[in-house]
């Protein structure tokens, strides 16, 4: 379920109100993720800076238009809420363009995989990326850029005795709305063409899943 944000009636439209398409009745209103993970890092930037909470909603309300309530303040101050909910990358929006992120689009487009479980199980992740494979040093540089780009430990790959492949898989609902299938290359390109070394590691992700000379 997603928080919900306390956000004060800005008064008659004209003297400010909420984003469009995110007005609510009352005094409740879910804005989107994305929206309440950058009010809850400016308002944390703000707190560190020296400002009141009085300061802190006045300053948000100029930047962002919306009017958060003292309430939802504290809490994010506080501890007692926080809309990362535990995913550091909560959407495709904050992933950065870097050299393993486009390794890992390259892998994705040749051997690897971007699933999603049929049954869905409450409070279980059920989407998938990965790669199997024969080679495990493939299957380890696949792991590393994976861990890398989400923020998280070393991914090792492990051993599967019944398909006798290497195996890396990591459960991330952000990547999996980047690679799932059908690609889309508009969806993919600011990652793949960032730089040239984004698109050396591209390349490279590429021709370890698909490439051979011969």
């Amino acid at each position: 379920m997603a928080e919900e944000v306390m956000v004060e009636d800005p008064g008659p439209r004209g003297e400010g109100h909420m984003p469009q398409g995110h007005e609510q009745e009352g005094r409740r209103s879910c804005l989107p993720r994305e929206l309440r993970i950058r009010l809850f890092d400016e308002v944390n930037r703000l707190r560190r800076d020296g400002l009141t909470y009085k300061e802190i909603i006045d300053e948000v309300w100029r930047r962002y238009g919306v009017k958060i309530s003292k309430s939802s303040v504290s809490e994010w101050l506080n501890g007692i809420h926080n809309p990362y909910n535990g995913r550091y990358i909560p959407s495709i929006e904050f992933l950065e363009p870097c050299e393993e992120l486009a390794y890992v689009v390259g892998v994705k487009i040749g051997d690897g995989y971007a699933t999603r479980r049929r049954r869905t199980v409450k409070s279980y992740n059920r989407v998938r990326i990965g790669l199997q494979v024969k080679d495990k040093e493939f299957a380890a540089e696949f792991g590393r850029c994976l861990a890398k780009v989400l923020g998280r430990r070393p991914v090792k790959p492990r051993y599967s005795n019944s398909s006798r492949l290497f195996v890396v898989e990591v459960y991330s609902q952000t990547l999996y709305d980047l690679l799932k299938k059908p690609v889309e290359l508009d969806r993919l390109k600011k990652y793949i063409e960032h730089c040239e070394r984004c698109m050396a590691a591209f390349l490279r992700g590429l021709a370890d899943s698909e490439g051979s000379v011969s």
